[in-house]
């Protein structure tokens, strides 16, 4: 008797049931060979120019790891740079008062990387330098200072508030770096500021002063 019939259907069942195993095994490699991503990114310091970045270790993983690390601001050329057995970056020659953003992949050997992990921040903007005061009157002062040190040739404006105690601030912007203040009270004490503020937008800290008209 022949069993021809029946051989091929076992035959096909055998060879289909391969093909699902084969498939589940190199779905199952693939999640095994996938790299997973660095921890999240945390940033440890940042100045006008530079900024210093860490990232957790992968998660369940031990041993040195290879990272990518790739940053940039909206319109410019991004930068990279690879680290090996370290979890922590510190990029200088940033420009400041910019949004930088920070990018880190876990790298294998054969290129493959991880999914990215991000993170963005913004550099300082530094603050005006040898804020001094003059020339003053009963009414009126005026106000010297230099732009911060690097700083000399970036666009910039600045911004000049002034109060009396009680008084809500009157603000002012310049592009030079000095600024005569008038309607002033005689014999009152006045505190003054001065910030940089970039042409984005970005402001630096204040710089005070306080100065008392004469009578």
């Amino acid at each position: 008797m022949s069993h021809k019939g029946h051989d091929t259907v076992f035959h096909n069942r055998e060879q289909a049931g391969r093909q699902v195993f084969e498939e589940e095994h190199h779905q199952s490699q693939n999640l095994v060979d996938e790299l997973l991503p660095p921890g999240e990114i945390e940033f440890l310091s940042v100045t006008s120019d530079s900024v210093s970045l860490s990232w957790g270790s992968p998660e369940g993983l031990t041993g040195p790891q290879r990272f990518r690390v790739t940053w940039g601001c909206e319109g410019q050329t991004t930068s990279s740079l690879r680290v090996k057995g370290g979890y922590r970056l510190e990029i200088s020659g940033l420009k400041p008062g910019e949004k930088y953003q920070f990018n880190v992949v876990t790298e294998g050997d054969d290129g493959r990387q991880s999914r990215l992990v991000s993170a963005s921040v913004i550099t300082v903007v530094p603050s005006p330098r040898q804020l001094k005061v003059d020339q003053i009157g009963a009414t009126s002062f005026t106000l010297h200072w230099s732009k911060a040190e690097g700083m000399e040739q970036t666009p910039q404006r600045f911004l000049i508030s002034h109060c009396c105690h009680g008084t809500e601030p009157t603000t002012d912007i310049t592009e030079d770096c000095n600024k005569t203040l008038f309607d002033l009270e005689p014999n009152n004490q006045y505190t003054v500021s001065v910030s940089t503020v970039l042409t984005n937008g970005e402001q630096s800290k204040p710089v005070f002063s306080t100065i008392c008209t004469s009578k």
